[in-house]
């Protein structure tokens, strides 16, 4: 059987349990909760027989059975410590509830840093008319005005309170003990339920984001099938055009002096426009075949102002102009075309997203690291911006800022993933001019 433990009472008349087998200093470990320090209560006694009034019991299976998990913790706490006040209503009942501090993603860079130190609730019940009890001068109790105080552990720095001026609350074996370390008990699974109902909610609800994600990828993919075939169909008349246009051209200035001037340039406008539109749905066909995901050396460059061409109308109908300062001689990357327009056409479709009803403002530039090993690209605009606690959140999946129904909440996680997949890095900062700035860094190609 396991020797009681011996107790200790300081002047404040805080009771501590001591095992008097263990050394000074382990009876002497305390915890901070809310930057006061409190003794812990980490000793259960048994005894041979423990008589308890069987209504406090029945209260207490009652309200195990009832805690409104679905609530959330500080509710738990709330409801725990106003059923042990029903159950000793002569009592002073309080807790102290420390979360868990929540999990920066690894690709964060917080997630480097010191845990930040969560924000801590106290809780407390005193007997009406009473209220003087709970509060005074005494930094290491939650109720100086009661003779005696214990506080039990409950899980990881949350602690639960119950203050007497009843002698038997100095007894590990009383009754009133008995039932006290239970509703710790009580309390600590029924945080634990709240956490689990949280997270469960929470991963149901992305769930959800993710299957209607899926619906619409599935919905694209069909419009884009029917669109490639509408764009075969379109390639084949924009073929002739090209042609004859060019032997229109060639017929003209074989004539006796060359041709009509204004005649010559109607034409090589409409070729010029023709092969324009050519090009782009070819572009447009390539960029939607799966990629071969096979890395080749890609100019930077080349990729910006193709994705710019997807963007263009994006671009006049948000009135945006579009200003480049491009670094002379830039080296290739190593990496997948396809992908890496994807990312520019994300990137700059979100800009327009943001940017003002006229008056608009997209900056592209690069240049080269310090160190001559990585090609660096900014892309700024003038929009509303990213608020300053969005920023470490603006990459995970199905977070978007949009409210006009226009954003998933993946365009940035997926620009995210092919960066990283490039063993490339990107990140959000707020532009000098009050928008948003995007700054990628790329390994150049050895």
């Amino acid at each position: 059987m396991t020797r009681p433990a011996d107790l200790d009472q300081d002047a404040s008349g805080v009771v501590r349990s001591v095992d008097s087998r263990a050394p000074a200093s382990a009876s002497s470990e305390r915890v901070t909760v809310s930057s006061v320090p409190i003794s812990r209560e980490s000793v259960v006694s048994v005894s041979n027989a423990v008589e308890v009034e069987a209504a406090w019991l029945d209260r207490l299976v009652v309200a195990a059975c009832e805690m409104p998990v679905a609530e959330g913790e500080t509710a738990i706490v709330q409801f725990m410590v106003r059923s042990l006040g029903e159950i000793f209503p002569e009592c002073g009942v309080g807790a102290c509830l420390v979360p868990p501090a929540p999990e920066a993603p690894a690709s964060s860079p917080d997630a480097r840093l010191s845990p930040v130190p969560v924000e801590q609730q106290l809780f407390k019940y005193v007997p009406e008319g009473e209220e003087r009890r709970g509060v005074g001068m005494d930094p290491t109790r939650l109720f100086p005005g009661f003779r005696y105080e214990r506080v039990l552990d409950v899980e990881a720095g949350s602690t639960l309170h119950l203050a007497s001026d009843d002698a038997q609350l100095q007894d590990d074996d009383s009754p009133m003990m008995h039932v006290v370390r239970r509703a710790a008990l009580a309390m600590g699974r029924g945080l634990g339920l709240a956490r689990g109902h949280a997270k469960a909610t929470m991963d149901a609800r992305d769930l959800r984001a993710l299957n209607s994600h899926m619906v619409q990828a599935e919905k694209l993919a069909s419009l884009g099938q029917i669109a490639a075939g509408v764009v075969h169909e379109l390639n084949n008349p924009l073929t002739s055009i090209v042609a004859y246009t060019d032997w229109l051209i060639r017929k003209q200035t074989g004539t006796p002096g060359g041709g009509d001037p204004d005649s010559l340039e109607r034409l090589r406008r409409i070729g010029e426009s023709a092969s324009r539109i050519l090009r782009f749905t070819r572009d447009l066909v390539a960029y939607a075949r799966p990629s071969s995901e096979v890395p080749v050396p890609v100019s930077v460059h080349t990729v910006i102002e193709q994705s710019l061409a997807f963007c263009e109308h994006v671009l006049a109908q948000h009135g945006a102009q579009v200003q480049r300062a491009f670094v002379t001689e830039a080296p290739p990357v190593r990496g997948m075309h396809e992908q890496l327009v994807q990312v520019f056409v994300n990137l700059f479709t979100n800009a327009c997203h943001a940017m003002p009803a006229e008056g608009g403002l997209l900056l592209v530039r690069t240049e080269l690291s310090s160190d001559g090993l990585r090609l660096v690209v900014h892309v700024e605009d003038n929009g509303h911006g990213i608020a300053g606690d969005q920023l470490t959140q603006i990459f995970a999946p199905f977070f978007t800022t949009k409210v006009d129904g226009r954003g998933t909440g993946l365009g940035l996680s997926i620009v995210k993933n092919i960066m990283d997949n490039h063993g490339a890095e990107i990140r959000a900062e707020s532009a000098d001019a009050g928008g948003a700035r995007f700054v990628l860094l790329f390994p150049v190609q050895a």
